[in-house]
This record gives C-alpha cells, sequence and structure tokens, in this order.
C-alpha cells in the first residue's frame, strides 16, 4: 500500500481507499500469534510518526509567553503541587465556577446538539441541529437518530470523547468538562495523535502526544463490551495528565492544534509546524488563534463556512484579513495592479501556494460498526494487556494505521481546485461551489477537492436523479451497511444493501459526490506568494475555461503580465 502520512482520527473514521490495495484484518480467523503481531486492530502497513526531512533542521518552538502569563503558569502550578497533581477538572471549578457555567454552553461542548430552547440535546432526535457529526463525516444531513442507539452512543463516548473537553452530551458517562484540554501550555499530553507537537516544556523543548486520551476512551468501552449503561469515564481527564509537568495558561495553538490538525485532512493547510517547520506566517509570528477566531464567553468566533450551521450566532464573529491588513493592502510600483484583484480572487488564493497532505477519496462503502467492534475489543482487551500490547503508544498507531485503510491520501504539494464561492451564502447542501463569475460578491476560492462514495435510501428523488451532485439525501448508516455484507473488511454491494433486513433499503443507491473544502491556513508571507504567472501562463494554476470564462477571454487572461 502507497505509503501516506497518518492524520488524525475525527478525519480518520472519513473513509476511502481501493479496496484491492489495503489489507484488514478481521477478528473471526485471527489467532492469538497474529494477535501479538498486530495487537487487536487492522494495519495497512508499517508507518513512522513525521519527523523533518534529510538535511532539514527543526525550527526552534514558538513561544507564547508574557511576563504575566508566566506568573500565572507558576501560581497554577503551586496549587497542582499541593493537591499531588492533576485529578481531574474537578479542581478547577472550586475557583472558576463562572468560567465552567460559559464553557458547558460552548459549542465545543455541546457540538452542536441542542434543542431549539438552545439546551443540550442528549438525544440526537430532539436535536434543532445535528450539529459536528454531520459537519465532519462526508455526508451532510445524517440522521443519528436513526442510526442503532448503541452506535451513535458510543461514537460519542468513545470517539467523539477523544476531542470534546467532556459536558453535554458527555456528561452521563461521567466526564464532565475538563479544562486542561485547551489550558495546559505543555500540551494535553495524553490526546490523540501520536507524535503530533503538544507544546514546549519548560526547558524550552517540543513535547508530544502519546495518545493515551484515545487509548483510555477505547479501553473503557471495550472494558464494558460497549455496554453505555455501564461506562465510566469519569477517570480519563486524570489518566491522560499522568507524568505531565503541568503547565496552565492561555491557550497555545499547539493546544487548538490537538483536535483541529485533524482538519487539515479535509483542507490540505496547518497552522503549526509541519516536519518541524513553521508553515504560517502569522504562526511564526506568534499569533494565537484566539487573536483572529475572536472569543467570548469561551465561545470560539467562526468564519462563513459549513460549521456554523449549528452556531448562526457565530457566523462571521472572527477577524478576517481586511481587518488587519486593510481594504487596500499591497504596497510597491505595482500595488494597485494587485489589490485589483480583490474583487475577483480570495486572499488565500494567492497567499496558500503550498499544501500539505490531504484526503483525496473517503469510502464509507465498507460500513463500521461501532457495536460490534467494543464487543470483539472485550474479549481482545486481556489479551492485548498479558502480552504488553496496550500500551498507549502502540494502540494509538494501530488505530490511526486502522482508520487510515478507509482513506487514501494527496501528497503534499498537490495543486488546488479553484472555484468562485461567496461566503455571505449559508450551504446547507454537500459542500461545494455556490457561485460563478455572475455573482458580484463571489471570489475564486482554494479548495481541497474529496472524492467520497456512500449508500442513500433512495428517497430523495433529486438525489437518485443525479447522484453525483451536491444535493442532500439520506445515507444509510453506517452500521446497517456494515451488517449487509461488508463487515468493515470489503465494499458491500449494491444487491447486499437492498436486500438487507428484507429489503429496508430496497430502494438504496450508490452516491459519490465531491466535496469542496476552503482551504485557510498555510498562509504565506508576501516573498512567497504566487506571482502573477502561476496563474497568467499557458500551464497555469486556474483553469479559466472551468470558472466561467469563454475562449477569448481564457485567452487574454493566460498572457504574460
Amino acid at each position: 500500500m502507497a505509503n501516506r502520512s497518518r492524520q488524525g482520527l475525527h478525519e480518520g473514521f472519513h473513509k476511502g481507499l481501493n479496496t484491492k490495495s489495503h489489507r484488514r484484518w478481521h477478528v473471526a480467523g485471527v489467532g492469538l500469534a497474529t494477535l501479538a503481531g498486530i495487537l487487536l486492530l487492522a494495519t495497512c502497513g508499517p508507518k513512522k510518526p513525521l519527523a523533518p526531512t534529510a538535511g532539514e533542521a527543526p525550527e526552534p518552538p514558538v513561544v507564547f509567553e508574557t511576563a504575566e502569563e508566566a506568573r500565572i503558569e507558576r501560581m497554577h502550578a503551586r496549587v497542582f503541587d499541593q493537591l499531588g497533581g492533576y485529578k481531574g477538572p474537578e479542581a478547577c471549578y472550586a475557583c472558576h465556577q463562572e468560567q465552567y457555567e460559559a464553557v458547558s454552553r460552548s459549542y465545543h461542548v455541546h457540538q452542536g446538539r441542542i434543542k431549539a430552547n438552545g439546551q443540550i440535546a442528549f438525544d440526537p432526535a430532539e436535536a434543532a441541529d445535528a450539529g459536528m457529526y454531520t459537519r465532519w463525516y462526508p455526508l451532510s444531513n445524517l440522521d443519528r437518530s436513526a442510526e442503532p442507539d448503541k452506535h451513535w452512543q458510543q461514537m460519542d463516548a468513545i470517539f467523539c470523547a477523544q476531542c470534546h473537553p467532556g459536558g453535554g452530551v458527555l456528561k452521563p458517562y461521567g466526564m464532565d468538562v475538563d479544562c486542561l484540554i485547551c489550558h495546559q501550555k505543555s500540551g494535553y499530553k495524553g490526546g490523540a495523535g501520536l507524535g503530533t507537537p503538544a507544546g514546549v516544556d519548560r526547558h524550552g523543548k517540543m513535547v508530544t502526544s502519546n495518545g493515551a486520551r484515545l487509548v483510555s476512551l477505547m479501553m473503557a468501552g471495550a472494558d464494558v463490551a460497549g455496554d453505555m449503561d455501564r461506562l465510566d469515564l469519569s477517570g480519563i481527564a486524570a489518566k491522560a495528565m499522568e507524568d505531565v509537568s503541568l503547565r496552565v495558561g492561555k491557550p497555545n495553538p499547539d493546544n487548538c492544534n490537538f483536535c483541529h490538525w485533524r482538519t487539515n485532512g479535509k483542507r490540505g493547510t496547518r497552522y503549526g509546524t509541519f516536519r518541524g517547520k513553521a508553515t504560517d506566517v502569522h504562526y511564526s509570528g506568534r499569533m494565537r488563534c484566539q487573536e483572529c477566531h475572536v472569543t467570548e464567553d469561551h465561545n470560539i468566533g467562526k468564519g462563513k463556512i459549513l460549521d456554523a450551521i449549528g452556531t448562526p450566532e457565530l457566523r462571521g464573529t472572527m477577524r478576517t484579513c481586511a481587518d488587519c491588513h486593510g481594504e487596500l493592502p499591497h504596497d510597491g510600483p505595482d500595488a494597485a495592479d494587485i489589490d485589483a484583484h480583490l474583487s475577483r480572487l480570495a486572499c488565500e488564493t494567492c497567499h496558500i501556494p503550498t499544501t500539505y497532505p490531504a484526503a483525496e477519496r473517503i469510502n464509507w462503502l465498507p460500513g463500521m460498526d461501532m457495536e460490534k467492534m467494543m464487543k470483539q475489543y472485550n474479549w481482545m482487551m486481556p489479551i492485548a494487556r498479558l502480552m504488553g500490547m496496550a500500551t498507549p503508544e502502540k494502540m494509538t498507531l494501530q488505530i490511526n494505521e486502522m482508520v487510515d485503510c478507509y482513506k487514501s491520501m494527496k501528497p503534499a504539494g498537490f495543486m488546488p481546485a479553484y472555484a468562485w464561492y461567496n461566503p455571505d451564502i449559508l450551504v446547507k447542501r454537500i459542500p461545494g461551489p455556490n457561485a460563478d463569475r455572475r455573482d458580484d460578491s463571489a471570489r475564486i476560492w482554494p479548495f481541497n477537492v474529496v472524492r467520497t462514495a456512500f449508500f442513500s435510501d433512495g428517497a430523495d428523488p433529486e438525489a437518485v436523479a443525479a447522484p453525483d451532485s451536491f444535493v442532500n439525501s439520506h445515507p444509510v448508516p453506517k452500521a446497517f451497511v456494515a451488517r449487509a455484507g461488508g463487515k468493515g473488511k470489503r465494499d458491500t454491494t449494491l444487491a447486499e444493501m437492498r436486500a438487507w433486513n428484507d429489503g429496508q433499503y430496497s430502494q438504496a443507491i450508490i452516491r459519490e459526490p465531491v466535496m469542496y473544502f476552503q482551504q485557510f491556513h498555510s498562509i504565506a508571507p508576501a516573498r512567497r506568494a504566487l506571482r502573477c504567472d502561476d496563474c497568467h501562463s499557458e500551464n497555469g494554476r486556474l483553469d479559466y475555461a472551468a470558472l466561467g470564462y469563454n475562449e477569448s477571454e481564457a485567452a487574454a487572461l493566460r498572457g504574460p503580465r
């Protein structure tokens, strides 16, 4: 199997790959000798943590600290020393009750799962909006209430909880809001993403994750065989911070990246580092995420993208390029000509010259049965512990490799797709270009285009007529797809899906639309931005015909500048 960069698990359960090119281990026919070699999960072949390439020296860590922040860190360190270490979030609530109540109402806690009256929707059927679940997955409007109860509950508690700070829909399982996910300055080392930069320690050395939080969640689910009535996640926060030097303070980009680096797999851009090198001019300038994503009452400011559907009050609350750089940001002899492009080009189009590994195809046709998976893990965990295989590092590598079997990746440096987009139009369908050159408010934006494949129930006439279009439909839940025939090992066939459960999905269709994910971070300084001939040449980046220009217009635009 071709070597692919390992991405995090929020993106990981988006799945896609030519099934002939990967190997999947399935518990039914594997002996204990094999189990010792591959732990308890599928693998796609050996992978190595990202490291600087030959001849590349890592850049010094970017340090975000003021004298006042250092004082606050020392004060909190004394408190935790007196408490004997971090025992869980209860220590924070004693002094920060107001902040606790604010973050408990925040989007990061309720995950978009709220009722019409603003209360937490513990049952997805009561939610006014499906929230993050449908935003992250390659499905535009999946109804979680249509899935088996144990499936969506396990996804909440065993998978989504690896990033979300607790509280809200996770509180029934004993996981309350954990402040240190965001406020541990040397990084939430126990979180997901083995080898991910987590922060800087007191000696200026980079701290990386060992993945303990994800592993602890999976083991907790396995220990109770997925029985949600017995699941207890109350000790996860403390477990994930064992043997970590506590450095409490303002969130740094590494805190945000601990979860959001997974969006790199959708967009191919990063805010932070890649192979030891800074990827964004703002990060190099020590800008925290909150400086653009303005935060009030623990609600993080947002732009105008699909994720804002569940939180309309946050739409457009982050700063734009023009807020800091002005409407006419360029200088020099060609400034007027370059500024004139801003009416038709997004800033990112020229200032994201380099991309990073990103998803190319996501394939849901094999399906994934979380309930069955937890029952299988239940009998395998004692064996893994006995053999010394149940360490955070070993298990995290195996989990990452398993979920990577469901997707194929583009390498760093791939060419983005460029299309017209009007951010003032709220996209409620499968994300894609929403405008054309006739729209004066639209600009040409860079996108990563991801091919998808999934079953839909065939009840929507528009989707049946145009299965590869951007129209919404009703995807078949992943658990049912797995049970219909593929069992998570191979693509379920259309005939199997239509025949399953006495024809419950007798009208099912296979949809293979593409999804467009806007590119934002990885902003380059002026000296590295695209030049005129990068677009205005015969082999330039922009496909003018696809953008709606006629032959003579395209020929003129391809001319040298």
